[in-house]
């Protein structure tokens, strides 16, 4: 038999790895354990600079199951939730409840802490065979995230409408994502008002 070691940071295999190897191995967990043991500590307190200033610490997340992690790491609220993984999960377009429970959960869960929720952002990267999406030579530039929203106000008022009745629920924000133009700001707005109607 032979002897094993895995860098879990590279992932890199060394195969009867040699003594500096494995020191240097050695080394960088007991780096790791001491970084952890430092977060540790700092949990619960307030993020603060040097130099006086206070800093929202935020964690990201692509659906509920992260929720327990950014509360256990006292996390002071979610930076983007990103919505489109209700989409890349689901067979069908989610529907407003479907949705809608999901964000009210988040919320609820956060107790009181910001959720930045970001609209659905498919296209380029993200791509599901529903929407019937064609392909793009440069999908990052094209037809993505807020231009299929504004193109298919369906879907989009779809999620406006869960994400305004989950707000009852906790201090939800919304992030509008790849905005090129002031003209599809003032698309955006019509369309919320439309929503709250």
């Amino acid at each position: 038999g032979h002897m094993a070691a895995i860098d879990g940071f590279t992932g890199t295999v060394y195969i009867d790895p040699d003594e500096e190897t494995m020191k240097a191995m050695t080394e960088k967990r007991e780096e790791d354990r001491r970084q952890k043991t430092l977060l540790e500590e700092l949990k619960g307190k307030e993020n603060v600079t040097l130099s006086g200033q206070k800093i929202n610490v935020y964690a990201n997340i692509g659906n509920l199951s992260d929720v327990g992690a950014v509360l256990k790491n006292d996390a002071g609220g979610i930076g983007l939730f990103r919505s489109e993984f209700l989409y890349l999960e689901s067979e069908d377009f989610p529907t407003e409840e479907q949705q809608f429970q999901v964000y009210k959960q988040v919320a609820e869960n956060m107790a009181g802490k910001k959720v930045i929720i970001r609209t659905l952002d498919i296209g380029a990267d993200k791509q599901v065979d529903y929407f019937g999406l064609d392909k793009e030579e440069n999908p990052a530039l094209g037809y993505r995230a807020i231009r299929i929203c504004l193109t298919r106000p369906e879907i989009f008022k779809t999620q406006l409408r869960a994400l305004y009745r989950a707000s009852a629920y906790g201090q939800i924000a919304i992030m509008f994502p790849m905005i090129i133009s002031v003209k599809e700001v003032k698309q955006i707005k019509v369309i919320i008002e439309e929503v709250k109607e």
